[in-house]
């Protein structure tokens, strides 16, 4: 009997990657109208993109109960244990679905990431590890447990056209940036939600500030694991690469460069930029 990792598509993970790493993924929905499509399944970047530019706006729907039961019975069926990591319970119903699917199999065990993006990432490939290492599944979820497990959640949108129309930022933190012409600095606060975190007069500075918080929150240490996400900005991805080994003084214990999924692009729009780490 082993644990098998799974996630959903909040994770940057590419395919191949978690299925290099033995992660499974269950994908997100991707709503253009009254089309339901699941990221990486059936539609591609290019297509989303080419769909964005064209006006469309896109939204998302959270995996069914009966899409986790589905991935939890078949991972459990050859007598595996599991542990789904989901996207933060405060931006989506990912986490409700995954665990009231869970509920009916006492075999898989549910956290939630209070995260996305790179956060989801280095969760995941974390809990492989530990389930390499000879950890239960049980083991595994009280190890990435949030309250206790230190990490740093940063984020910033060059516009923030798309967030707001998603509903996961506050009308008045949207208004904010937008009356006062400044760039903010968003975070993933302690309870798993969108907050602001801080501002400059440009998308450089703010930059800047979200590495500083990180450096800050993993305190230099050379355990630090961090992930570095984009949409459609790998120059802007790696400025933000240079600028944390820089600041570290040293490369971290795990670095992933990552272009986000769909399920992000949908909700935080081209442009956008994300630093996240973890301290085991």
């Amino acid at each position: 009997m082993s644990t098998i990792v799974i996630t959903d598509s909040g994770c940057d993970l590419t395919r191949a990657e978690a299925a290099r790493a033995g992660i499974e993924i269950v994908p997100v929905y991707i709503i253009f109208g009254e089309q339901r499509l699941k990221d990486g399944v059936d539609i591609d970047r290019a297509t989303f993109f080419r769909r964005m530019a064209a006006g469309e706006h896109p939204k998302t729907e959270p995996a069914t109960q009966a899409d986790y039961e589905a991935m939890f019975r078949k991972v459990t069926a050859g007598g595996n244990d599991a542990v789904m990591i989901s996207l933060s319970s405060q931006i989506s119903k990912s986490y409700e679905n995954a665990a009231a699917a869970a509920r009916g199999l006492g075999r898989v065990h549910v956290v939630d990431s209070r995260g996305a993006s790179g956060m989801e990432s280095l969760l995941s490939l974390y809990a492989v590890e530990l389930a390499k290492s000879g950890m239960d599944a049980a083991q595994i979820a009280a190890k990435l447990d949030m309250h206790k497990l230190k990490y740093a959640a940063y984020f910033a949108v060059p516009e923030m056209t798309s967030l707001g129309r998603s509903g996961r930022l506050p009308k008045a933190v949207v208004a904010l940036g937008s009356m006062l012409n400044v760039s903010l600095v968003l975070k993933m606060n302690e309870a798993g939600a969108i907050a602001p975190a801080g501002q400059s007069r440009n998308f450089e500075k703010t930059r800047e500030l979200m590495v500083d918080a990180v450096v800050r929150t993993i305190e230099h240490s050379p355990r630090a694991r961090v992930a570095i996400s984009h949409v459609q900005d790998p120059a802007g991805a790696e400025l933000l690469r240079q600028s944390i080994e820089a600041k570290l003084g040293h490369p971290p214990a795990q670095e992933l460069v990552n272009e986000s999924t769909l399920t992000i692009a949908a909700h935080m729009g081209p442009g956008a930029l994300g630093v996240f780490a973890i301290l085991p």
